[in-house]
Order: structure tokens, then sequence, then C-alpha cells
């Protein structure tokens, strides 16, 4: 006899209302209470409306654009730098000028032996406020207007992640309280569904587009909200197909069989991957055959671990069945959520407190909402499953599974536990295992960005594949561009066995460092670059009333503020101009608190001295 279990969604929605926007409907209602014979609970609550925010007014001081830039006086070889070291053989040399009250950009490509007199013409041309080498751009930060909340996007680093890898062939389906279909953020996502309902909640038919509840519409969000429309929010992994596989009543409960029925028929209409942020803590024989059944076919079925830690923590179904994927919920600072059951069915773990994602209008005006649970976190998971599978179709259930423990980041106790499983999801760390991506550069040793004129500069520049695997013996070019030579040095070396390139240099001048890792089969090419501040020396001397001062290297001005107690205030009183040796001297002053400052010039970087006090 056939086991029918009413099954509601693994949810916990907590969230501060945020104003300017429409109240939710109250479809939230209380729930129906379940059949006794397998009585089951759900945790929810009314999820918060959000609203896209927008930038405060500007406050009509002199804009910014109009001033020269820092490049317009740098040494032309500094400006230059960054682009030698690519080791491109033609350049574009970019000049914004103020013409006519507006910005006026042109652009010069040159042969890159001509590129620093270029720069230097440029930087003397009539209204020159910026200079520039013209570089590549891709879109890395999507323009979605509430972007800015998902902060579960940029935890998992989403932007980079769809960048790398595109899932518009992959299929997930949410099998869930069904999605909406005129969402303005899912419009082209969905491909036809279906519903699987007992005839008082609608009955079979239909093709799932529909939402009620809202809980489902939330999910496939977080999975596949189109990015950089300009509208709502981004989706984990925008271009994947969504099939809405509507098993849920509009309370966000439903019957085992309906839910059975409704995996069978993704798994045998092109899922590649089944969303099922949905629970009970009763294990049901016919959920369990289908989801078998779906593995079978090579279906990852991802499943939402439970909201119940705090109400008993029982295991949850279908996330505790065998080859389904166990997903907890974490919070920003990367612990596990109160509610987030344990056990050891969890298998990995992903943001799921205060995701904000797509919601029926019809409910919410906004169109969005914020809400909590493993809900929320199954469909990032599932998302990266969908990015893995577009990489490589012929991963198995269980090498997808293994990917994901492999990968990702340890939480709580070392090693696996029962709390985040393997660890926090690491979505582009797994995709980077299945194919070559940009080398990491990370810098370390580091004696001082702004070393004296004069002392020794070093740094350490560590060659690692994305998935930390050090880089030994990989081809590197090093450059330097100290502003006072006006010129670009560049040398090709080899990092050691444990992926290390050493800089080294005498600071005598404000110079940039450029470290470009060439690329090889393990890790394609990417560069960093860091400017050392160098500075002057600046040595003091108090005498009564009197304050002697030496810059060495010499800078031309220097100026004395004073320290006023009482506002709290540092307030300029004198300048004076050094000599040929670098001295100046300020006497006749009053009793107090004094500091020295020199202006940045071209070739050193600004001082601003300790106080000093004058008797």
């Amino acid at each position: 006899m056939q086991t029918r279990a009413r099954v509601g969604v693994a949810l916990t929605a907590l969230a501060a209302l945020l104003a300017g926007v429409g109240a939710p409907s109250t479809a939230h209602a209380q729930t129906a209470p379940a059949p006794a014979a397998s009585a089951v609970s759900i945790q929810t609550a009314l999820p918060a409306p959000v609203s896209a925010w927008s930038a405060p007014a500007s406050d009509g001081s002199r804009p910014g654009w109009s001033t020269r830039n820092a490049s317009v006086l740098r040494a032309p070889a500094a400006v230059v730098a960054p682009a030698l070291a690519s080791g491109a053989s033609r350049l574009r040399v970019v000049t914004t000028r103020v013409v006519g009250g507006q910005p006026v950009v042109s652009t010069a490509t040159v042969p890159a032996a001509q590129a620093v007199a270029t720069v230097d013409r440029a930087q003397d041309a009539p209204g020159a406020v910026a200079v520039s080498v013209d570089t590549r751009a891709q879109a890395t930060g999507y323009n979605d207007p509430i972007r800015p909340q998902q902060w579960s996007l940029s935890r998992l680093g989403g932007e980079t992640f769809h960048g790398r890898v595109s899932t518009a062939g992959v299929t997930v389906a949410v099998v869930d309280t069904g999605v909406d279909g005129g969402h303005p953020d899912l419009r082209g996502v969905l491909v036809p569904g279906a519903q699987f309902l007992e005839p008082s909640a609608g009955g079979t038919g239909g093709t799932g587009a529909t939402d009620p509840n809202g809980h489902g519409t939330h999910v496939a969000g977080i999975i596949a909200a189109v990015a950089d429309n300009r509208v709502g929010v981004a989706g984990m992994a925008p271009g994947t197909r969504i099939m809405p596989v509507r098993v849920l009543d509009g309370h966000g409960e439903g019957w085992t069989s309906d839910i059975a029925r409704g995996v069978i028929h993704a798994a045998n209409h092109g899922a590649t991957v089944i969303n099922l942020s949905l629970g009970s803590d009763q294990p049901d024989v016919t959920l369990d055959k289908a989801v078998q059944y779906a593995v079978a076919k090579g279906v990852v079925v991802v499943a939402a671990g439970g909201n119940e830690r705090l109400a008993g923590n029982r295991a949850s179904y279908p996330a505790a069945y065998a080859n389904v994927i166990g997903v907890a919920a974490t919070t920003s600072s990367s612990r596990a959520a109160a509610y987030s059951n344990t056990g050891r069915y969890i298998d990995v773990a992903a943001p799921g407190d205060g995701i904000v994602s797509t919601y029926p209008t019809r409910l919410i005006r906004s169109g969005y909402a914020r809400m909590s649970g493993t809900s929320m976190a199954t469909p990032l998971v599932a998302a990266t499953v969908a990015g893995l599978r577009a990489a490589r179709p012929s991963l198995t259930v269980a090498q997808v599974q293994s990917l994901l423990a492999s990968t990702a980041t340890d939480l709580g106790v070392r090693g696996r536990d029962d709390t985040y499983g393997a660890g926090l999801v690491d979505a582009n760390r797994a995709l980077c295992t299945l194919r070559v991506c940009p080398a990491v550069l990370t810098w370390s040793g580091v004696s001082s960005w702004t070393p004296a004129a004069g002392t020794p500069a070093t740094g350490v520049v560590t060659a690692r594949t994305a998935t930390g695997d050090v880089l030994a013996g990989a081809p590197v070019r090093v450059c330097y561009a100290p502003a006072h030579l006006g010129r670009t040095t560049c040398s090709d070396r080899r990092s050691d066995a444990a992926g290390r390139v050493a800089t080294t240099f005498t600071a005598r001048s404000i110079t940039g460092v450029s470290v470009n890792y060439l690329g090889t089969s393990a890790a394609t090419a990417s560069t960093t670059h860091v400017t050392y501040q160098t500075r002057s020396a600046v040595t003091t001397r108090t005498g009564p009333r009197s304050l002697a001062v030496s810059v060495a290297p010499r800078q031309a001005t220097v100026l004395l503020d004073r320290y006023d107690a009482y506002r709290g205030t540092w307030t300029q009183v004198r300048s004076a101009t050094t000599s040929v040796a670098g001295a100046a001297a300020f006497t006749r002053l009053p009793a107090g608190t004094y500091r020295l400052r020199t202006p940045r010039s071209s070739t050193l970087a600004a001082i601003v001295t300790g106080a000093v006090s004058v008797r």
C-alpha cells in the first residue's frame, strides 16, 4: 500500500521589513494540519519584501571629473609600466581632456617602445585631466539594482563562476510550489514543466509556471534570475533553464507521492539537476524509489537539509536518502544557521540566511523578498552543479558529489562534520578542477609599501592554480618602473619550487612593480601590479620656539601644521622652501604640537610626520 505523507517546504523565512514596498500577501497563512497517519510540520513565516536601493543625490559640489588626476603628474614610465608588463607590441594611450565643459576622450595606438613618449606628450595636452593606457574589460559586476544585497553571490564568486562557464544548455528542475512564469527577472528562463497535486489543490496538468505560495519562485531566482538586465537580482548560474514542477500547494505542503511523480517527470524530461527545497522527518519508500530512479538516469539530486535543529533535529528526507546531496545553511559570517539541521546526511553547506531573490509580484508588489532556510542554500548548490555539468557533461552523480566535497572550504571542526558536511561549497574551485583557470597571484613578505628613499624594498609573489596548487618553475615576467628614471625594465624568470618569485630593489622614487604569470597548461596568464610609494626620509630637531627639518632626497616645499586641541584638528600655519641640501627651519613658533608635511611630487610620495612638541 502506497504511503501518502504530507511534506512541507524546508523553509524558515526570517527578516526585517525593508521600507518602500507593498505588503506581503497572506498566502503564507498557518499551515493546515497534516493527516494523523504520517504527520509532519513545517516552519513558515512571512518573507520580507525587498526594494532596490539608490545612491544618495549629489551635494552639488565641484565635479571631480574636471580636476587633474594623479596620472597627469606621474612619471610617464609609471603610467605605462603595467601595460608593458603584458608583453603587448602595440598600446593604446588614452587622454581625457576638458573641452567645452565636458570630458573628451581620445586614443592613440603606438608601438610599445613609443608609449612612454606618447604619455609624456599627452600629459602636457591643454585641459588634460587623465592619461592612461587602454585596457580590455569584461562584465564582472552585474548591473542588477538589488545585486549589492546578495551577499551569498559575493561569497561564492557568482560573477566569476558565470564568466567561466555557460549553463545555457543545462536544465534544473525546481520541484516545489511552482514558479511565477511572468516574473520580469525570470523572463525566458522557464521550460515547460508539470503539476502534480491532489484534485482539491489543483490536480495534475499544466506547466508548473504558476506559484500561489512564492517559495518556488524564490528558489528559481537564486539559481537562474536573469543577470545584467538592470532588473532586480542575479542568479548564481544565469542562463540555466528552469523546469518548474509544482508538487506543493499554496500553503507549501504536498503529498510525497506527488513529489515522487514530479521527480520522475523531471528525470524523464531532460533535467540534469533536481532541486528539492522541501522535506519531511518521515522517510517514504515511494519518494526514495523516485529519487534513486533519477540518480540511475544520471540526474544529480540536491535537497534541503532541514530547518528543525532547534525542534528535535530529526533527519530530513529526501536529503537523508542515499545518493542525494544534503545541504546545510550558513550565515554571512560563515557559521551554521541556528535552525540548520545537523547529521551524517549533510554533505555540504551554502549561504542560506537572509537571501534575496525573486517572488511573485501578485504576492509582493516589488517582486523580491528576503528569506532564510536550507531551502535557500540548496539552489546555490544546484546552480554550482549546473555549472560543473555544463563544463563536463560526462560527470557521474558520484563524481559530482566527490568534486563538491573535495573542493569545499572546511568549516567548523577539522575535516568532515555533521554540521557543515565537507564545508562551504566553493563553486569556482570545483569548476577550476575541471578546466584551466587564470593563476592566482598573491603578495607577501613586503617590508613596506612606503619605503624611505635609499632603503631596500622587498616583496614575494606566489603563483597558485585556482584550486590552490603551487605553480613551481612557472614562467613569469617581472617589471620595475621607477618614476625618476622614466622607463620600465623587465626580466623573464621562473618561480621557485614553492611557486614564489622575489621582487627586490632599492627604492629611489615611486616605483610600479608588475609580475605577469605567462601561462602554462596548469593555469592561464594573469598579472598583478602594485606601486611602492617611496618617500623622503624626514628628520626634525626642536629648539626654543623653533623647529629644524631635513628632507632627503630634497622636496622643495615643507608644510607645517599645528594641532588645535580644542577642535581636535590640524591646521597649516607655515610653509618653507628647502635649501639645496633639503633643509628648512621654522622660528618664533608658539609653544604647541606640530607636524610636518611634504606634498607629493612626480617622483616621491607625500609625507606626514608624527607629532612634534615645541616649547
